[in-house]
């Protein structure tokens, strides 16, 4: 008899798909860049849910489960999700997930991507796809996913989608940084090395870092010090930084009246010229032209 395998409809549930074409028109919001979610729900007793991504997707992917029990499998492990775990998947990851067929579990769930969604998946080891949540966070959690809902019950409105997004900053805040059952003070010292870079970058936003600064902050080789940056956060050491960067940008054209050069020369560029190539590049307008037209 073929198994049953529901990807979603499950009596009771929520779920907000953001439209692709909004979450493009926003990108460039400088509220919206390093942190966003496009994906949210919740599915209730969810008998049969079963979802398989071979090729994984452009989001990280957070799965809370609140009753029952569930299990997920990556890079050849399977692992067993129970209540009061929090299932997280790095975007890119291959993975397979279901309910399980005795006690299916509840769960709250949210697709999410930006640095600083990559920021927070730093504090995952390797092979660390599940953790504890304590008692007190539990609570603060499924609050914080309520809010994120009913966020969006008037429609799908740019100062809605900010709104979510500030709600979701908090709820991965008090998952990561606001749960006993879970420090990040106790990550093993090659993740907290990438953690104090992450923080190194973002002070020195208008330094000229190389590769070879970056690593040596790490404490690690180049080689390894890259290999590591790409795996966790998709992205290459100089590439991360130099999107950093043009993010900042965005910010100062948005909210000051400062010039383009000297925009330039504060993250770091001496050519102004220069600077607004590397910016079309990335931003796909230039500066001049995010400026006359900033998001809605």
């Amino acid at each position: 008899m073929e198994q049953i395998r529901i990807r979603e409809g499950f009596q009771g549930q929520k779920q907000w798909v953001i439209p692709r074409n909004m979450l493009q028109q926003w990108a460039s919001h400088p509220l919206l860049q390093s942190l966003v979610p496009t994906d949210i729900g919740y599915y209730p007793t969810a008998h049969y849910h079963y979802r398989e991504r071979r090729k994984g997707v452009d989001e990280h992917i957070l799965i809370f489960c609140v009753d029952g029990a569930g299990w997920c499998e990556t890079g050849g492990e399977r692992h067993t999700i129970k209540a009061g775990d929090a299932l997280l998947i790095p975007r890119g990851t291959p993975h397979i997930y279901g309910a399980s067929q005795t006690t299916p579990w509840t769960i709250h769930w949210v697709h999410f991507i930006g640095t600083e969604a990559d920021f927070f998946i730093y504090h995952l080891s390797e092979n660390e796809k599940v953790i504890p949540v304590d008692p007190q966070c539990h609570k603060a959690v499924i609050e914080l996913f309520k809010q994120c809902y009913d966020s969006f019950v008037g429609g799908f409105v740019l100062y809605r989608l900010i709104y979510c997004t500030r709600i979701l900053h908090h709820l991965l805040g008090q998952l990561f940084f606001n749960n006993s059952a879970f420090s990040p003070s106790q990550r093993t010292s090659r993740f907290h090395s990438l953690e104090s870079t992450l923080t190194f970058l973002h002070q020195n936003i208008a330094q000229k870092l190389t590769l070879d600064e970056m690593a040596q902050h790490a404490g690690l080789s180049v080689s390894h010090f890259s290999h590591l940056f790409k795996q966790q956060t998709g992205h290459a050491p100089v590439d991360y930084f130099i999107h950093l960067k043009m993010q900042h940008a965005c910010g100062l054209l948005s909210l000051t009246s400062k010039t383009i050069r000297e925009i330039a020369y504060e993250i770091g560029y001496d050519d102004p010229y220069y600077f607004s190539r590397i910016f079309k590049r990335v931003m796909h307008v230039s500066p001049q032209q995010y400026r006359q037209s900033p998001p809605a």
